[in-house]
């Protein structure tokens, strides 16, 4: 026979018992509650993206957005267009900037040459030709013109076509030929 004491629960250290059935139910009750709260979360989620969804949806299929795009895309296809355009014209720019024979330069030479008694009227050029127009006071000064513009390296040949008397002086045409060039920058010979 085994004596009672009363006073043993206070004596002894208590251990607690660890039942694993309670344990595997706690868990259970946790997991279907994160479940529940995991389910509800995302059902708002859904919910809430399905409203952002039919609302996007309303704007791309509305009349007036699309009649937007459209001209958008049209705009687009025009600058496009306007793109290859303007480059097509940068390069056809560069050709003709790389045939120039008449250039800032020969200008300037044909300028210095001029003596202070004779004005230009007209200046034309085609290709290789150039035709120069102007009146002097004297055939002096006409003359003189037409020796400097010989000193020029990128003229070939003068030919001074007329010179007219006039009540201011004299009229004269002075048709100037340049020298051809190849691609490469030299002088072509002529057979």
């Amino acid at each position: 026979m085994q004596d009672l004491n009363f006073f043993e629960p206070y004596i002894e250290k208590r251990e607690i018992k660890f039942n694993k059935i309670y344990f595997l139910y706690i868990l259970l009750l946790s997991l279907f509650v994160a479940i529940i709260f995991i389910g509800i979360y995302n059902q708002i989620r859904i919910s809430a993206l399905q409203k952002s969804v039919e609302q996007r949806k309303e704007v791309a299929e509305n009349p007036k957005t699309i009649e937007r795009v459209n001209e958008i895309k049209e705009l687009e296809s025009k600058v496009n267009t306007f793109k290859t355009e303007v480059d097509k014209i940068i390069e056809l720019d560069k050709v003709i900037e790389s045939k120039d024979m008449i250039g800032e330069e020969l200008l300037r030479s044909i300028k210095s040459k001029m003596p202070e008694a004779l004005f230009l009227n007209s200046f034309s050029a085609y290709e290789r030709e150039i035709q120069i127009s102007g009146t002097a006071r004297d055939t002096y000064s006409i003359a003189e013109l037409a020796k400097g513009l010989e000193l020029i390296e990128e003229i070939e040949d003068i030919f001074v076509s007329s010179i007219t008397d006039t009540d201011n002086g004299y009229s004269f045409v002075i048709n100037l030929t340049l020298k051809d060039e190849s691609e490469d920058g030299k002088e072509v010979n002529q057979e």
